[in-house]
């Protein structure tokens, strides 16, 4: 495709297209482009809205809007988190390489982007079994979508040994897919070094949570565990929910009903979906493919005080269908209250992501508990 200069041209057709398909603009954010644009449908479908946007032009404002909302999208921080047998009774900082060459690993493996700043190693408030590392990364437009350009993207890897010390959390906390390739990349050797070094079992993998380690029902009731209260969040309502029916059961009657039309899949926005029958009545756990979900917080902690959007879950499983998309956090907006309003947002975004994740974890372990 020829080169474009993000600056002087709005995409059209298939450069278009390659815009459209960017991972933060979701079916219902295109819907609501549409609507942007005096264009309304019921279905948002992207055979049904591609087709409308590929065969039509798009002004330069509202080309700034679908950039804005990109770069605001990849710039805000995610995590996943993976689990792993730990047999070593030192502290982490104590046997933790320093360093890793993360530019090194990321050139053997091939990718048009590259590593240009990472730190060693370093205890976090200095927590001796709580180590990080950060990284920056550098995309290049040959390799991704011409529209991003030339960018920089930050990413850390966090190792953390809690509780009883017989397991350690790797957590990769990223900002594009770039940052999350290369912390993928860091985690993978590190697991391979645990296993060299006997700090953990080589029989023994590493544990991600993926779409495919639960029942329909196991998942439903994963999900809205994290409805409950923990010390610093208080569940107010779902804002969005990604779900659909499974085809490969009989479905009862009220659930059959939303396969009019050959639904695949429902991106539900609305005040009060936890109590959406799906979700609320346990014979329907079953017949549903529970994707992702976007819920509203409130936050208190010592630092801060306000309310939090958090979307968490299998991202773009309903569009993939793949089994081994891996559970995700993204805190993607926080609203402070008035005196706190001079705090600096990204650290407290950070915070509350770690948070999240560990409340992530122990809802995770119950459901575990639950299998024995």
């Amino acid at each position: 495709m020829e080169k474009l200069d993000i600056n002087k041209q709005v995409p059209y057709g298939a450069s278009l297209q390659e815009v459209l398909d960017h991972p933060s603009l979701n079916e219902s954010k295109i819907k609501y482009f549409l609507r942007f644009k005096g264009v309304f449908i019921e279905n948002s479908k992207p055979n049904d809205t591609y087709p409308i946007l590929l065969s039509t032009l798009i002004s330069p404002n509202e080309f700034e809007y679908i950039k804005e909302h990109i770069r605001t999208k990849e710039a805000n921080q995610k995590i996943q988190s993976r689990t792993i047998e730990w047999h070593d009774r030192r502290d982490l900082i104590e046997i933790v390489p320093d360093s890793i060459d993360l530019k090194k690993m990321v050139e053997e493996s091939g990718a048009r982007y590259k590593v240009i700043k990472q730190t060693n190693f370093a205890t976090v408030d200095g927590d001796r079994n709580k180590v990080k590392m950060t990284f920056k990364c550098e995309t290049n437009n040959y390799n991704s979508g011409w529209y991003r350009t030339k960018n920089e993207y930050d990413g850390e890897i966090l190792v953390e040994k809690t509780g009883e010390g017989d397991e350690a959390y790797l957590r990769m906390i990223y900002t594009s897919p770039e940052t999350m390739n290369i912390a993928d990349i860091g985690v993978k050797y590190l697991a391979k070094e645990f296993k060299d070094k006997k700090y953990t079992k080589p029989d023994k993998d590493i544990e991600r949570i993926l779409y495919g380690n639960f029942t329909n029902e196991e998942r439903v009731s994963f999900f809205m565990s994290l409805t409950g209260a923990n010390d610093v969040f208080t569940f107010q309502r779902f804002t969005n929910v990604d779900i659909a029916p499974d085809k490969t059961k009989d479905l009862p009657a009220e659930v059959h009903k939303l396969m009019t039309g050959n639904v695949n899949s429902l991106n539900i926005d609305g005040e009060n979906l936890h109590e959406n029958f799906l979700l609320r009545e346990r014979e329907n756990h079953q017949f549903v493919e529970l994707a992702d979900i976007e819920a509203r917080y409130d936050f208190s902690y010592h630092v801060a005080e306000g309310s939090c959007i958090v979307r968490f879950g299998f991202s773009k499983y309903l569009k993939k269908r793949l089994h081994n998309i891996e559970f995700s956090i993204d805190i993607s907006s926080i609203s402070l209250k008035d005196e706190y309003q001079h705090l600096n947002k990204e650290k407290i975004r950070s915070y509350l992501l770690q948070e999240f994740e560990k409340f992530k974890t122990e809802k995770y372990n119950q459901i575990k508990k639950q299998r024995e």
